[in-house]
């Protein structure tokens, strides 16, 4: 009763107090919590770092238990990051637009909630060592600003390794910059964001020489790969070792538009859902696929095995404003197409507002990649996460045909004009041979120019 008391005295205290005030009453008050330092724990399979896109809390913020802290950014979708503890935050260890690595501490929360003591050990297996940790949340980061009347008198030429956060210190290196020399020039010993574009303007203005005379004359900007980017980057990298191969189909498509055409009005008014021809071929697709299981499965290159997965979790590659996005729809197999448009809608919508969960991202075992909504009309798709096969929808576009499967033309009445669509199939020869893929090509061509009706609510 007594330290909630205090506690309650303490948060009346910070919200009329500066941040320096508050630190003062902290160290003259008796009344002593318990400083706990919050780490960042693994958010999603396969995110080794993250960058924070905003901070929820100043320091000297009163905080409630799974109230947000910060809001980070990863190669893969924006994750709002939640205390753990009721309490003040009393220092943050990174500021916005820094990058921070999963395992490393960034704020500190003075509480008198239990802590738990196994953080410490959790600190030790996720970490290599306490000497990385260190060099990563402590040595490169500028925890706070010093005040000005304590900050130490400083010549131009008495000013070396100067601090600074990675954030600043990676756009120092895009900018070939050298971060001791923008600190004499300042006369700091801690340097921001700002101070960097500061000093690159003044370079390229010629207010100021660099050691780098070329700085500002060619180069228009370099820009570093940072998050999905990033992320697209290294799974491009990873898939270079995998001895891919092609194959492409032209798809008579006409039948599916006619049926979408016919169905549509109603299950738009029923519904509200307007029905695609994507998830009319994911469907289809997911069909097809029950008779080749070895194509809904994943690689192990380091067992020399492969797993067959009986859910079709089928991925949908997604053009974002922050970069492709690859959500998938869990169990495709027994879902309806109404269910899959209502789903796939859901995923777009939270993939645009970078919003998808580490369940939307995680656990997809083929993939479908539909650059055809923008353009073009072949592609050659590359496999990803140890899938073994993803599929590339192409634009659909006129194309003649003769009737009837006639094999010469004798009259123009024998011409047929349909619309059409090439799916370009990449698989993983490692463990699929061009037979199968070329098996499963050609019965979902019959399954597509086949149809002659589909009931939207059969599964």
């Amino acid at each position: 009763m007594i330290m909630q008391k205090a506690k309650n005295v303490l948060l009346t205290q910070v919200s009329s107090l500066n941040r320096q005030s508050f630190l003062r009453y902290i160290c003259m008050s008796s009344v002593k919590f318990k400083i706990v330092k919050c780490k960042l724990f693994d958010i999603g399979e396969g995110i080794s770092e993250v960058e924070i896109t905003q901070w929820n809390k100043n320091e000297g913020d009163p905080v409630s238990e799974m109230e947000s802290l910060l809001t980070v950014q990863s190669d893969k979708a924006a994750v709002d990051i939640t205390s753990k503890y009721s309490g003040v935050l009393v220092k943050r260890y990174a500021n916005e637009k820094d990058t921070i690595k999963i395992g490393s501490y960034f704020c500190e929360i003075d509480t008198e909630d239990h802590i738990i003591e196994e953080n410490e050990e959790e600190s030790v297996k996720s970490e290599p060592s306490e000497e990385v940790l260190e060099d990563d949340t402590v040595e490169k980061i500028n925890l706070s600003e010093e005040p000005l009347d304590k900050k130490k008198e400083l010549g131009n030429s008495t000013i070396t390794n100067v601090k600074a956060s990675p954030g600043v210190k990676k756009k120092a290196q895009v900018y070939k910059l050298d971060l001791n020399e923008i600190g004499r020039y300042f006369n700091k010993e801690s340097l921001t964001m700002d101070d960097v574009e500061l000093y690159y303007k003044k370079v390229k203005d010629g207010e100021i020489s660099s050691g780098d005379n070329n700085i500002g004359e060619d180069m228009i900007d370099e820009v570093p790969l940072k998050g999905i980017k990033l992320a697209m980057c290294k799974s491009m990298n990873d898939s270079l070792s995998i001895p891919l191969f092609h194959l492409n189909e032209m798809y008579n498509v006409q039948n599916l538009i006619n049926i979408r055409n016919e169905i549509k009005k109603n299950i738009l008014e029923k519904e509200n859902v307007n029905i695609t021809i994507t998830s009319m071929l994911i469907k289809l697709i997911s069909n097809v696929l029950k008779d080749f299981p070895v194509l809904n499965s994943k690689f192990n290159s380091k067992k020399n095995t492969y797993t067959i997965y009986k859910s079709h979790n089928i991925c949908v590659a997604m053009d974002t404003p922050n970069g492709l996005l690859v959500p998938n729809i869990k169990n495709v197999e027994k879902k309806n197409m109404i269910e899959i448009q209502k789903e796939l809608s859901t995923l777009r919508d939270k993939a645009m507002k970078m919003m998808l969960s580490k369940n939307d991202i995680t656990g997809g075992t083929i993939t479908i990649s539909n650059f055809g909504v923008i353009g073009g009309t072949f592609a050659t798709p590359i496999v990803f996460d140890n899938q073994a096969c993803i599929i590339g929808l192409s634009k659909i576009q006129k194309q003649l045909f003769l009737k009837n499967e006639k094999k010469e033309l004798t009259a123009l009445t024998d011409i047929l004009v349909a619309d059409t669509m090439n799916l370009t199939y990449g698989a993983d020869h490692r463990f699929i041979d061009g037979a199968t893929l070329a098996q499963f090509s050609k019965k979902l061509k019959e399954a597509v120019e086949g149809v002659v009706s589909i009931d939207p609510y059969d599964a």
